[in-house]
């Protein structure tokens, strides 16, 4: 069943998966928003430690205010989340069910050792482990190439205007 062997064909599984996940989340999610609420909500959090060392009423009546934004905060986060979350679930799920549980007979050895069966069967195991490695990969690459491409990006802004 295996196109090259199944190590390999779970492994190529892992990168296309990596790939398409890392392209929803550049698409889905901001970034630099998500960056920004989380310093507002840093300074929120700050100042409601020190609001909760007064015991006077209005101190109170502050932090609750403070804490009802803050929740607000939190639920513009998780929604920003949830649209990545939901959209790679409807395109990855499909990609991993037609392609990697074709391999459940399949035996893994990797470097000479199998691939143990702990809780999942081996294929998940490698597919988590090949996954894990190449999103490591992925996201050490984004860290150098974003910032060229955030400044060819300007660049490209300045000659416009």
């Amino acid at each position: 069943m295996a196109v090259f062997s199944a190590v390999i064909d779970v492994s190529l599984f892992a990168i296309v998966v990596g790939i398409i996940s890392q392209i929803l989340q550049r698409k889905l999610m901001d970034k630099k928003g998500q960056k920004a609420k989380q310093q507002a909500m840093k300074e929120k959090q700050a100042k409601l430690k020190e609001l909760m060392k007064n015991n006077d009423e209005k101190s109170r009546q502050e932090a609750e205010k403070l804490n009802s934004e803050l929740m607000t905060d939190m639920k513009e986060m998780f929604k920003g989340m949830q649209k990545f979350m939901i959209a790679s679930l409807v395109v990855i799920m499909p990609i991993f069910y037609l392609g990697v549980s074709n391999y459940a007979k399949e035996i893994f050895i990797v470097f000479g050792w199998e691939v143990p069966q702990f809780i999942f069967p081996p294929y998940i195991v490698w597919y988590m482990i090949s996954s894990i490695a190449f999103s490591l990969i992925f996201s050490t690459i984004m860290k150098v190439v974003e910032p060229a491409l955030e400044k060819r990006k300007t660049k490209t802004e300045r000659v416009i205007l």
